[in-house]
């Protein structure tokens, strides 16, 4: 049962409404202009009648032949005076010899211009339509000829007509409900449907999909719903993995301190050296437990716009160096060779030293952690177009051609494997993305898989003239 605020409801009435308004005065205009034109002809026949009759009168003089054609002709003829008398009638019931005619007939004559009007005899009530000429017989008469043609059957015509057109509308506005009741649900269909997936999605369905066959704004929005759902659905995926890589992350170390802690108190070492082994070891735990609690605290400020920034001019050349020492050790544990390629063009770069710093290393640190022995890592830099461009190159395992598009999201890890605990949260490239958005950057990323992945970072380059206005 169709409810009266669905949208077919609203839909099919808003049609409906569109087509009455456009059926009612087409109509309308139908009717008058077939009335009109209708009634237009009769009153030409008559008047040509009276032309006929007058002409007839004026060559033969004949008034008993007038009977005749008006019986023939189904009319009534009349001669008149000037002063409205009536000298003949084909019709002596209707109109009597001697009688007057009204005096609007009698004007219209005297005036000497042809008359057509619609006359109402009293003696039956029955309608005419009446043309009028000036008539001169013999110089013994001189009034007029009146020529009454009944309008009943004229009206009868019009009439029926009407009918016909009432009829035809009726049919039309039938019509009209069954086109909009088919048009509004064809119409509504897809967004019902739209409805009842989104609706599915909101409860966790997310393979639910809106099957659309149109070719337009709704197909669209139906491709819209679905893409919706399955971001959702793999957000909630990664949000899942997300959840389990932290619950072992967190568990692992836990783990670790506990059970070494345990071992300590209870004094289960042998000697020192084993003691000192376990406290190493439990740093190190500890240590890790810092990095994963520092990035989970970091993305939620960068997410948040929390983060605050310090711009000052950095020197790009030490920058990058003081960023491959620190990495250097872990790259030599490795073998893995580190060059840099910096233009002599470079300038000073008005920007947030720190935080430029943090997505290289996070860059320059999973670039080892993904290489391979006697691996290789280069960082080159140069300006075009004002633009400054650093790109790090390395040779490790790459990235599959399917995950690239998501490496930057929050949870997602290309490694599913829990083997490699350090750096397994999947939140150091997406604080890198967060980074160069609030350093009005761009990031960009080529993968090989098993060959290597570059990174292209750009960054604005301003002189110092152009800070200064921005101060002023």
């Amino acid at each position: 049962m169709m409810r009266w605020n669905s949208i077919v409801f609203k839909l099919g009435l808003t049609i409906f409404i569109i087509l009455v308004s456009v059926l009612l005065p087409l109509i309308y205009a139908i009717n008058q202009l077939f009335s009109g034109f209708y009634l237009s002809e009769n009153h030409h026949q008559v008047d040509r009648l009276a032309d006929k009759y007058s002409n007839i009168l004026k060559s033969t003089e004949d008034l008993a032949s007038l009977t005749t054609v008006a019986n023939l002709t189904e009319t009534e003829i009349c001669i008149i005076d000037q002063k409205g008398k009536i000298l003949y009638s084909s019709n002596k019931g209707l109109f009597r010899s001697g009688n007057h005619v009204s005096n609007k007939l009698l004007q219209t004559l005297n005036s000497k211009q042809t008359v057509q009007i619609e006359y109402q005899n009293p003696t039956n009530n029955t309608n005419y339509i009446v043309s009028g000429k000036p008539l001169r017989l013999s110089n013994k008469v001189s009034g007029g000829l009146l020529v009454f043609s009944d309008a009943e059957h004229i009206k009868n015509s019009v009439r029926h007509m009407q009918l016909l057109l009432v009829v035809s509308l009726v049919g039309a506005l039938f019509i009209a409900l069954g086109f909009t009741y088919i048009a509004s649900k064809k119409l509504a269909s897809p967004l019902l449907e739209m409805e009842k997936v989104t609706r599915e999605v909101a409860k966790g369905k997310f393979y639910n999909k809106v099957d659309v066959s149109s070719n337009d704004e709704v197909r669209s929005l139906a491709l819209a719903i679905n893409d919706l759902g399955q971001e959702l659905e793999r957000y909630r995926n990664r949000q899942r993995d997300f959840f389990a890589n932290i619950s072992h992350d967190l568990r692992t170390p836990i783990s670790y301190i506990k059970g070494y802690t345990q071992v300590i108190y209870d004094k289960l070492y042998t000697d020192e050296k084993e003691k000192e082994q376990y406290l190493s070891i439990i740093i190190n735990e500890v240590n890790q437990l810092n990095v994963l609690i520092d990035d989970l605290f970091e993305l939620s400020k960068l997410e948040g716009g929390q983060l605050e920034l310090y711009l000052n001019w950095i020197n790009v050349q030490e920058l990058i160096e003081g960023c491959l020492n620190k990495v250097r050790l872990k790259a030599k544990q490795k073998k893995i060779q580190l060059s840099i390629q910096l233009k002599d063009n470079i300038p000073y770069i008005y920007t947030d030293g720190a935080r430029l710093e943090q997505l290289l290393m996070n860059i320059l640190e999973n670039a080892i952690r993904y290489n391979k022995l006697n691996g290789h890592i280069e960082i080159k830099g140069w300006i075009e177009k004002k633009k400054v461009y650093l790109s790090i190159k390395d040779t490790g395992v790459g990235i599959a051609e399917e995950d690239l598009p998501y490496i930057f999201e929050r949870f997602y890890k290309t490694d599913k494997s829990r083997s490699n605990r350090l750096g397994s949260t999947g939140l150091g490239l997406s604080i890198v993305k967060h980074l160069v958005l609030l350093l009005e950057g761009e990031i960009k990323v080529k993968s090989t898989l098993h060959k290597g992945t570059t990174f292209l970072i750009t960054l604005p380059s301003k002189i110092k003239g152009d800070v200064q206005d921005e101060k002023l």
